[in-house]
């Protein structure tokens, strides 16, 4: 039997909107979370058969929802027309059992409602600019920093006793479980001193370098991510700034994982001790779930 999915739309401050046959809105069609065109650049020479094939790129995807308001239909219809105003951001959501999945998206076409007494009906329409879905649960791997051993109980190695140790490992494996790159956060925090860290992907040849001694308690998170890609930095006592300025000019703001297993390696110009560092990214990303 299959598993029927819902739908959530989350907007930007927070409220939602369920989309399932047990609740106030229920999607009857839904086109465009399947499927996804390539957009091919190509060139053709005099005298040439065919093309040849100079770039390719996966198109954004387009979600159309129609639908139905079965209760409370002032309230209901006042609330969907508030959320996907044109222009609006939020996250569409497909849940299939216990695992979600998400594209963020922004309304390009506001709903339009019409109906009787006792039903309305609606249509509007979403645009998912990076149109790869992703899963709302998380994989975080550390690079660097204080890990538990692997007893529950303290251990003892030459008289020294301990619950947890450094991550000593230069390179570390990053997997990606889904079918497609995906992009990720890095989370850099100094205990103490610790000058110019990078993390060098294996793979890719490409790394991603903050030109900076920081002290302890100060931090950095670093995204590349489409929607949010960038650098924040603390300062110890919490204060936050643009880091972009504190990047290395050939930084890869552009890095993702691959497919399967991903060789990353953290070094620092010193202090590479003082420093934990983790890397956050979905569990899985798919063209189609």
């Amino acid at each position: 039997m299959r598993t029927v999915p819902y739908r959530t739309y989350t907007a930007a401050d927070g409220r939602i909107i369920r989309l399932a046959v047990d609740s106030d809105f229920w999607a009857t069609d839904i086109s465009g979370e399947d499927g996804l065109d390539l957009d091919i650049s190509e060139q053709q020479s005099s005298g040439q058969i065919g093309t040849t094939v100079t770039g390719t790129s996966v198109g954004a995807r387009p979600i159309v929802v129609t639908g139905a308001i079965l209760r409370d239909l002032d309230a209901n219809e006042r609330l969907l027309k508030q959320l996907l105003v044109p222009g609006s951001v939020g996250r569409w959501t497909k849940t299939i059992g216990t695992q979600s999945w998400y594209v963020d998206v922004i309304t390009k076409r506001s709903p339009d409602v019409s109906g009787g007494e006792h039903l309305l009906n609606f249509q509007f329409s979403l645009y998912a600019a990076y149109p790869y879905w992703r899963t709302a649960e998380t994989i975080t791997t550390l690079l660097g920093g204080l890990q538990p051993t692997w007893f529950p109980t303290p251990v003892s190695t030459a008289g020294a006793w301990y619950i947890s140790r450094y991550k000593q490992d230069l390179y570390t494996n990053v997997p990606n479980t889904g079918n497609t790159e995906t992009d990720f956060t890095v989370q850099l925090t100094a205990m103490a001193r610790v000058l110019n860290p990078m993390l060098w992907h294996n793979g890719k040849r490409t790394f991603i370098r903050l030109n900076k001694e920081m002290q302890a308690g100060e931090r950095a998170v670093i995204s590349t991510s489409d929607n949010d890609r960038g650098c924040t930095y603390y300062a110890a006592d919490g204060t936050e700034q643009d880091g972009f300025r504190f990047m290395d000019i050939n930084t890869d703001w552009w890095m993702t994982l691959s497919p399967g297993d991903n060789v990353i390696r953290l070094t620092a110009d010193e202090g590479r001790e003082n420093l934990t560092a983790s890397i956050s990214a979905p569990k899985g990303v798919a063209s189609s779930v």
